[in-house]
């Protein structure tokens, strides 16, 4: 998938800008209220705008992952760093049911 390996980073927000202008993509940008929430499909190309206030944005993020979710090879450092840190003890090939990502249903 286009972008997947990319670092997040200025950089990369240019590229995936070049790519998505060239492209009919869909391009919705709307501001949220507090309390809002936002569902959508990881694999789609979403970010979030600046912030332009003077205060730190609070976010709460919840990822739904398929009960046989198995972890990839990080491509890149960024990758690694969330690796460590979300998915403590998770082994590569394997499906990611560590303490922070546990499978929470089965049949």
């Amino acid at each position: 998938m286009e972008g997947r390996n990319l670092e997040i980073s200025d950089e990369s927000e240019e590229l995936m800008q070049q790519k998505l202008r060239v492209t009919d993509f869909t391009h919705v940008i709307e501001a949220f209220d507090a309390g809002e929430i936002s569902f959508h499909s990881g694999w789609i190309f979403h970010r979030a705008g600046a912030n332009t206030t003077s205060q730190m944005r609070k976010v709460m993020t919840i990822i739904y992952m398929d009960r046989d979710m198995r972890l990839k090879s990080p491509d890149n450092q960024n990758q690694i760093n969330d690796w460590n840190t979300w998915c403590p003890g998770a082994t590569i090939g394997e499906v990611t049911n560590s303490p922070l990502n546990p499978v929470l249903f089965e049949y």
